[in-house]
């Protein structure tokens, strides 16, 4: 089954549950805002392969408050220079 289904995820807390798989279930993932839910029936590869997206994802996310490494790179270079 095809469908689309949006959560706008403004200022609700949001609720990630994994189910784990039972004899006669795959692993769920429970996604529940509020009063709604949407259950994913996954195998564990495809959690393995949503977990690999979502962290290629958020690792390329430059963070604020992570030093820009280009700025360090200039300082070591003109403290380098200032002591040469």
């Amino acid at each position: 089954m095809r469908g689309t289904h949006t959560f706008l995820l403004h200022e609700e807390t949001v609720d990630f549950i994994i189910d784990a798989e039972t004899y006669f279930n795959p692993p769920i993932l429970n996604i529940q805002q509020g009063g709604e839910s949407i259950q994913h029936h996954f195998s564990n590869e495809q959690l393995a392969e949503l977990e690999y997206k979502i962290r290629t994802y958020l690792d390329g996310i430059r963070y604020p408050e992570t030093p820009d490494q280009q700025m360090i790179l200039h300082a070591e270079c003109n403290e380098a220079i200032e002591e040469g």
